[in-house]
């Protein structure tokens, strides 16, 4: 494990700090950067030298592809093996909260403490059943339900 990790640093993009994908350009010192990073940045961030717009090696771009991936999401530590589905479930995907006046995009799995910390006073009613308030009643409260 240890020197997997140690691989992962070797070959991480010097702007993103992820690991490296193809297309992979590399600076005169050797350092790599990914294409999505190469286009922000004129220079190299460690060294300041320039990139090179050539190419790696194919066979240098495939064995890197073959590497594990880590997530997309922040805070996620899994690594996936070539077309995971795990990003489609990840737990740290962000959802937008739907309570009324909330908006705020929250990790999946932090959704349920948000609303419990941040809408305690709000009604959730979870499933099927009916709801009612009498037309005279003065609402003071906005009601999410979820069916």
């Amino acid at each position: 494990e240890r020197s997997f990790h140690t691989i992962l640093n070797i070959i991480r993009c010097t702007v993103c700090l992820k690991p490296a994908r193809p297309t992979i350009h590399q600076c005169a010192a050797g350092h790599l950067v990914c294409e999505e990073c190469e286009v922000e940045v004129n220079e190299c961030p460690d060294c300041k030298q320039p990139f090179s717009s050539t190419e790696l090696p194919l066979y240098i771009s495939q064995i890197l592809e073959a590497f594990p991936k880590r997530c997309k999401f922040s805070n996620c530590e899994v690594f996936l093996i070539n077309d995971d589905e795990h990003e489609e479930w990840c737990g740290f995907q962000s959802s937008r909260c739907r309570i009324v006046n909330c908006g705020r995009y929250v990790p999946n799995r932090d959704l349920v403490s948000h609303i419990q910390r941040k809408h305690s006073s709000q009604l959730i009613v979870e499933g099927k059943g009916t709801l009612s308030v009498p037309q005279d009643a003065e609402t003071k409260h906005k009601f999410a339900i979820s069916v």
